[in-house]
């Protein structure tokens, strides 16, 4: 998928990302995966952060989506002052946190996933799945399903993402206010944001699957974007399961199968 780029193009707005012209880093995402970098960038104590810019929009030869405007990860909860500081020379103004005020609870209470915030940046509520949610018992439904064989639960996952992100009775509307501060501004006053649920594996990857499809990212790149994720997330895993079971087994083959990223191939 690599293009012959002229950095002659002005820079254009497709759907809600600003595009710009591409720059001297590789364009290939193809060869974008074989690299950590990019489009992970290192941030101290923040787990699977990366720029989902500087992937080709199919029908606009030489354009890309911009870079350094929509990052996502896991959850900054172990973030240091060194990430903080790394994250703020990278002037993230928004973080847009796709958990529920449960789901946060809980995992505090674990000692992981309590809450970050820092100067510069306003944290953002946009719960996918409210505590409603928990309540009749979908979570638990989901979690049982996507450690399954096959790929039917995330199939199902995905969809259900899909719907309580863009449902009018979620009051927190995390799709609809994502978008609109991308698409609030002119290109020039656009202010770099991080998403995160999680492990930024499935919520946010949905979403930003989403953001680059409306930007006219193909469905193989944006797959393939999806997929990094399990790169991303390796290290944490392994932190989770040393702090969940630090005397017990190893990761077992049903929870691989819930850790995992699924790629499907777009029919």
């Amino acid at each position: 998928m690599g293009q012959n780029f002229d950095a002659s193009h002005d820079v254009a707005t497709v759907g809600t990302l600003p595009l710009t012209p591409p720059d001297s880093q590789p364009q290939d995402p193809v060869q974008v995966l074989n690299l950590p970098c990019p489009p992970f960038i290192s941030i101290d104590g923040l787990h699977n952060f990366r720029d989902c810019g500087g992937y080709p929009v199919a029908d606009r030869p030489g354009k890309i989506v911009r870079r350094g405007m929509l990052y996502r990860s896991a959850d900054p909860s172990k973030i240091t002052n060194t990430g903080i500081s790394q994250l703020q020379a990278l002037k993230i103004a928004r973080v847009f946190d796709l958990r529920s005020d449960f789901e946060i609870e809980e995992s505090t209470k674990k000692g992981w996933g309590q809450i970050r915030v820092w100067d510069r940046a306003v944290r953002v509520q946009a719960s996918v799945f409210t505590d409603s949610d928990i309540a009749n018992g979908q979570r638990a439904m989901r979690d049982q399903n996507l450690r399954k064989e096959g790929i039917e639960g995330f199939v199902q996952y995905y969809r259900d993402v899909l719907e309580s992100a863009t449902s009018l009775s979620n009051p927190f509307q995390p799709l609809k206010n994502i978008l609109n501060h991308l698409a609030a501004v002119r290109p020039s006053e656009l202010e770099p944001i991080l998403i995160h649920c999680s492990l930024g594996k499935d919520r946010t990857g949905v979403i930003c699957a989403l953001v680059l499809s409306i930007c006219g990212v193909d469905d193989s790149t944006v797959a393939h974007e999806y997929a990094l994720t399990a790169l991303g997330i390796k290290d944490k895993i392994v932190s989770i399961i040393a702090e969940t079971r630090p005397n017990g087994p190893g990761i077992s083959e049903e929870e691989e199968r819930f850790f995992s990223s699924r790629l499907v191939s777009p029919s």
